[in-house]
């Protein structure tokens, strides 16, 4: 199918029945042929629809398509709406927004004002209507006729970064970027400077709150956030400790200085809490499940930290080590695992003994926690389908 390079689409009025070759066919015919419209869409009332049919034998060669508004239907701004609507929609499917033009000038208020919010709900950047010098009963003076034009990119651009708030607001940061008005589009396209601005600063903060999001600080720390474009904004923009925050967590200490390892997983915990609450919000429950769990064994390795021992690289000397060890080994269970570097490590629960051993009084707690929390039973979180399972849990 050959894509159409040009389409106008015109409601059609009454004019003076009286004068109708003056007031209604030139007029038309003059919006015509302001263009090389390789297509036009009439759109009359059932009133105009028998004029619309006279117009289109009249004008020859040009390819002419009539779709007449249901009876009683010209004086009903929701019904136009959706009939108007449904034209575009068929139009646009074979053109792009940019390369239909649409001229609302005549028939009723309401069928105007239809045609309008279609097109701008279809993202038709170029509106017309004709304006001149008007008569005792307000209809434009043939001859006088001046055709002016009139952008939706504004009225787009700002819909867009209202969608991209409140998707901001959900915590979708990736959609809130994708939905915000593309300022690279083509000059049939083009957005003003000032909604430009706003765009490119709200791409950035949703850049900034997505890559935290999926935990890439160092990506995160990287993006300078401008000043919010409105105040309408502030409730959502990244504040300098939000940004200090994720510097933090950006920052990778010395293992071997558990002092500042134990803040830094300190800082993991609640980020992943936060995180998790989000995935809940949004739905993803086995993502959430999966923070939660460990989210839960960083709490144990933050205060094996405090402790001086680092759940990765345990060591042997230490007594609560030892002790637990020795434990272990008497009930037959599962060892301390020796690591690929034949470092000796812990997993969750081992380090809760460790720490009941040290007299950590957060050990008894987290010892409680499987029979409390099911769902978080290594048996149960291990068989995620996210980590060994094949099932959702």
């Amino acid at each position: 199918m050959t894509r159409p390079s040009r389409i106008l689409i015109m409601t059609v009025g009454t004019g003076d029945f009286d004068r109708l070759e003056e007031s209604l066919y030139t007029p038309l015919r003059k919006s015509i042929a302001t263009d090389a419209w390789q297509r036009v869409v009439l759109l009359p009332s059932s009133v105009t629809e028998d004029l619309a049919r006279v117009f289109r034998d009249g004008l020859g060669g040009t390819d002419v398509d009539i779709s007449p508004l249901p009876a009683g239907d010209e004086n009903d701004a929701d019904a136009a709406y959706t009939h108007f609507d449904g034209v575009l929609g068929t139009v646009l499917q074979d053109a792009a927004p940019e390369e239909v033009m649409v001229d609302f000038t005549r028939g009723t208020k309401a069928m105007s004002a239809a045609l309008v919010l279609a097109a701008t709900r279809r993202a038709v950047p170029s509106l017309r209507y004709v304006s001149g010098q008007r008569d005792r009963r307000g209809m434009v003076e043939p001859g006088s006729e001046r055709v002016r034009e009139i952008r939706t990119t504004s009225v787009d651009g700002h819909r867009r970064l209202d969608l991209a708030r409140e998707l901001m607001r959900r915590g979708n940061f990736p959609a809130a970027a994708d939905v915000l008005p593309n300022v690279g589009q083509s000059p049939a396209t083009r957005y003003e400077s000032g909604l430009i601005a706003s765009a490119r600063a709200v791409h950035t903060t949703a850049r900034f709150y997505a890559a935290w999001d999926r935990l890439d600080y160092a990506s995160a720390a990287k993006i300078d956030v401008e000043e919010p474009p409105s105040g309408e904004w502030i409730e959502l923009w990244p504040t300098e400790r939000m940004r200090d925050w994720v510097r933090d967590l950006e920052r990778e200490p010395e293992r071997s200085d558990h002092e500042a390892m134990a803040a830094k997983l300190r800082r993991l915990v609640v980020d992943l809490i936060a995180n998790g609450e989000r995935r809940i919000l949004q739905g993803q429950h086995e993502d959430a499940l999966v923070r939660a769990y460990r989210a839960l064994e960083l709490l144990g390795q933050a205060r094996l930290f405090d402790w001086k021992l680092d759940s990765g690289d345990l060591d042997r000397k230490h007594e609560a080590v030892e002790y637990v060890q020795h434990s272990i080994a008497k009930k037959g269970q599962d060892p301390f695992g020796p690591g690929r570097d034949g470092k000796l490590q812990a997993g969750r629960q081992q380090v809760a003994r460790i720490l009941k051993k040290c007299g950590d009084p957060l050990a008894k707690r987290l010892l409680k926690f499987d029979q409390e929390e099911a769902l978080l039973k290594p048996t149960l979180r291990n068989n995620s389908v996210l980590v060994h399972g094949f099932i959702a849990r």
